[in-house]
Parts: C-alpha cells; structure tokens; sequence
C-alpha cells in the first residue's frame, strides 16, 4: 500500500494541509515509511523534490519526550530555510526548532543553550563543533542526526568537522545523509557511522527532473554583455530572476548598473551580515524583489520558489557550481530558463562546462 499524510498523527496532517502538501513527493514515498520504522536512510534527492519533509515529517512524527534531533547543514542560508521548514511541520506540536550559524555572535548562541536545549537543532559544522566543544551543545539526549547536502559539506573541506561531531553523538541514534549525488566517499561515510542494514533510497522520476532551457549569448565585449542582461531583462520584466556573478564587488557593481538603467534589483554577497542577507532572501522569496544579483552563497542547497529565470552574468570555472546555479530553477518539474552570457574570455569555461554536461548526460 502506498504511503500517504493520512497515516500521520493529526497534528502533523493539520500543519502539512496548512502548508499546502496534500500528498507526498515519490522520494517521501519511499523514505518516510522506513523512516518511521526507525532505519537508517542514505536519500539521494535534488533539492527541491520535497527531501526536507522526506527527513524532517518522520523526525517530527516519532520524536519522544525529552529525545532531541541534530540537522547539519553547510551553509547559514539552508540553514534557515530547514529551520522555517520543520517549524511549520511541527507548529501544533510542543517541539521547539532553533538554527545556530557562523557569522552571528556566539555569546546569544550560549545564551540560549543555557536557557534550553530546542527538541531539533539545526546548523552549520563550524558552529554545532564549537558549541559542543565550548560544554554549550550535549549531544546525549540527541537520537536523531540528519547531514544535509553532504556532497556540498564535502566539497566545503568540512569532512573532519563532521566525523568528529558524530563521534559526539550517542550510538544508539537514527541517522539520515541527504545527498543530490552519492560518490564513493559518501558511501564511506554511511558504512562507517550508520547501521548495517542502511537503506541507500533515489527517486530521479522524470516528473521531477528539471525542465531547464539552456540558452547561450556569445558578446563581444563586457558593456554588450551588459547591454544585453538589461534587454533580456526588460523582455522578461516581472520573473522571479537570480543573476550569478564571480564576485562580491561584481554584485554590488552589478546592481548599481542596473538600478542605474532602472531596473531594479537586489544583491546577495559575502560581505553583507546574516540579518541583511534574511532580510533581502524574505523579500526575495515573497515576491518584492523580482532580480536577485547573487554570487555563489546563493546557488547551492536553497530552494527558492518560483524561480523561472537563471542568468549567469559571470561563467563559473567549476563546472559542478553551473549545475548548482541553474538548479535554482525547474523545480519540481516546473519550465525553468537558464542565459548564459559568454564574453570572447569565457569560452575556455563555457567548453568546459559543455564538456561536463555530456558526461553526465
């Protein structure tokens, strides 16, 4: 028999209505039953098929008094987003979900420990680390780990970070790694710190595979690929569009240069603070902002939605970061658009992110 919301307590059924979700994702289908059985679970799933509910729905739905779950993800933005998610799973229930990340003073982070220790933690590996090491973050009542985008973790170099903040944990847990690819070293990783009989479950359905149109515009030089964005831009006026730049000065410049020509826009880059970054995610993600300049903080493990357009203003040298970027659209099956715009100095990039996507293909 096929899983569905309706065999969840009413709490859950009630927030998961609220929010919209009637019937489970393919990969919930799968995940969540074993899940609730108490399996360790390897989920391989893109963000954007629903993989937070396909952990988050049966943490929530099993957790008992007193038992607490750890979420680990790499960076402050996913953080914050799995945060609001499980918020709403579990806002009939009495467990309380807080996020803890680097770039906000650890002092309030202490503080707050002091005061309780919240039913789900969740956070980035620098942070939970020197939490448990500083005596704020006891791990013994936590029997639930979850490592989000592991590939990404892994790629950051946080793969010492993680190991040790396991070696914390309480052997008698349930864990779950969340990844959108499962190359040797996760699978490492899952034999080393989950149970034997770890359940590895993918669901790549084809309704759920990007829809993405990739399109190419070859300038001549930097001002005509310029004059080219606020074109696109204009012909697209009211789509929910992140343009991805190399670096921080480039979206401030960027952004000037558009707000200039009247367009208006947003930026999202490294030297901004955390409240500044939420502050323009919220209004990003609700609507008010329309054109987000975003360097690649922005491009992995966020799932914004209704994104319809990806422009990459600058190519990324690392093929691996393109596919991140223009996953920002396409979800869940929905048509998305991706414009790359290639200057005479780009096309080393380009070839080889062409080259990448044929061997993946």
């Amino acid at each position: 028999m096929s899983f569905t919301f309706q065999t969840l307590r009413s709490e859950i059924r009630k927030a998961l209505s609220e929010m919209g979700f009637e019937n489970p994702t393919p990969i919930q289908k799968i995940s969540i039953p074993p899940a609730l059985e108490g399996r360790d679970l390897l989920i391989q799933a893109r963000t954007g098929t629903g993989k937070t509910g396909a952990f988050g729905i049966p943490i929530v739905e099993r957790m008992q008094r007193g038992e607490r779950a750890l979420i680990i993800a790499p960076t402050r933005e996913l953080a914050l987003q799995i945060r609001d998610h499980l918020r709403d799973i579990a806002r009939y229930t009495r467990l309380s979900v807080f996020s803890f990340y680097g770039g906000t003073p650890p002092l309030r982070d202490i503080q707050l420990l002091r005061k309780r220790i919240p039913s789900i933690v969740v956070g980035t590996p620098g942070r939970i680390k020197d939490l448990i090491e500083r005596g704020s973050l006891i791990l013994k009542t936590f029997r639930y780990l979850v490592l989000d985008e592991v590939d990404v973790m892994l790629d950051m170099g946080f793969r010492e970070d993680i190991e040790w903040i396991i070696s914390k944990m309480p052997a008698d847990r349930q864990t779950f790694l969340v990844s959108a690819t499962v190359p040797e070293e996760i699978r490492r990783i899952a034999r080393k710190f989950m149970k034997p009989d770890f359940l590895h479950l993918s669901a790549d359905t084809e309704d759920l595979k990007p829809q993405i149109k990739e399109i190419t515009v070859r300038t001549r030089s930097d001002q005509d690929k310029f004059q080219e964005l606020v074109s696109i831009l204009r012909e697209r006026e009211g789509e929910k569009t992140i343009i991805f730049v190399k670096m921080r000065r480039d979206a401030k410049n960027l952004t000037g240069r558009l707000r200039r020509e009247g367009v208006r826009a947003e930026s999202l880059h490294g030297d901004m603070s955390q409240r500044m970054r939420e502050e323009v995610m919220t209004r990003f993600r609700r609507g008010k902002t329309r054109i987000l300049v975003a360097t690649d903080v922005a491009s992995r493990g966020l799932d914004i939605d209704g994104v319809s357009l990806i422009i990459n203003f600058h190519l990324p040298e690392d093929p691996k970061v393109y596919v991140h970027r223009i996953g920002r659209t396409g979800r869940l099956g929905r048509q998305g658009t991706a414009i790359n715009l290639v200057a005479p100095s780009e096309r080393q990039s380009l070839w080889r992110i062409q080259k990448h996507r044929e061997r993946v293909a």
